[in-house]
């Protein structure tokens, strides 16, 4: 039946036709279409644009889907959009800028959804309500590891580790934090342990990539204080290791390190280091 033509039809489906194994329903002249891909032969334009899946079913906007797969022409200015699902279980979200009437669209794929594990992938931007916001966890667990809001911790406890005087170590021997690739705020707290008689006249201690090692001037949240010699008793000296930022391509290492120039007794140092990734 002709329904293009026929003005007593429902306004809501002006065309509707078969092209191929495509069929056509349209508001107005940039047709919206849906289709079925899956009898394309792998390497046709629209397989590969699938990320080398078969199309099961697909719905596009404002360009035809050829019969070998091939991307057509725009039916008016304007964007262009296109959903797959995919044999992976994957739908797919494509759009192309706005462009003349009769030009190829050049499709970017901006979102993956996961059909089995729920899982979203996104390209562009995420844009919640100004005042809901993103709404956090309601209960006392923990986020995944490679998720924002992962956190970490290493720690150990007094006595701690021995210090030698003026030689960098690693406060926490073992868990050091193993930060994965991402964005990364680290922070610690740091304790110097002295024996009654144990006299101090410097302490350094940050946050390092390199063990034993402390870091740089202004990275790491350095600090190193000298001090005239004085003798605390065996009171422990508590200090805040500064927050700072990690960002890294791949999992590294890093330590809480310690120095400290001090004579006739002993000295040890022990706290935690805290990682929260943030991106």
């Amino acid at each position: 039946m002709d329904v293009i033509n026929n003005p007593g039809l429902d306004r809501r489906i002006l065309r509707r036709m078969r092209n191929g194994d495509q069929e056509i329903l349209s508001y107005d002249t940039s047709f919206f279409r849906e289709g079925s891909g899956w009898q394309l032969p792998a390497g046709s334009p629209l397989y590969v644009l699938a990320g080398n899946q078969i199309v099961m079913k697909y719905w596009s906007h404002n360009c035809a889907i050829q019969e070998d797969g091939k991307i057509g022409v725009r039916d008016d200015p304007g964007a262009c959009g296109l959903w797959m699902y995919c044999e992976d279980e994957t739908t797919r979200f494509f759009g192309a800028p706005t462009g003349a009437k009769g030009t190829p669209p050049v499709f970017t794929l901006f979102t993956t959804y996961n059909n089995i594990t729920g899982a979203w992938t996104y390209v562009g931007g995420i844009t919640p309500s100004q005042t809901a916001g993103i709404v956090g966890t309601t209960t006392n667990n923990n986020a995944n590891a490679g998720s924002v809001g992962e956190v970490l911790t290493a720690t150990i406890a007094t006595p701690g580790t021995t210090l030698t005087t003026a030689v960098t170590a690693n406060v926490i021997l073992t868990p050091f934090l193993s930060l994965t690739a991402g964005d990364w705020d680290v922070w610690g707290q740091i304790a110097f342990l002295p024996a009654a008689t144990t006299s101090i006249t410097q302490i350094a201690f940050g946050i390092s990539a390199t063990s034993a090692t402390l870091p740089t001037a202004g990275t790491g949240g350095l600090v190193q204080n000298t001090y005239a010699a004085f003798v605390p008793g065996a009171i422990n000296q508590c200090h805040n290791v500064t927050m700072t930022r990690v960002s890294i391509a791949s999992t590294t290492s890093y330590y809480l390190v310690a120095q400290a120039a001090f004579t006739v007794s002993t000295l040890s140092a022990f706290g935690t280091l805290y990682a929260r990734r943030v991106r």
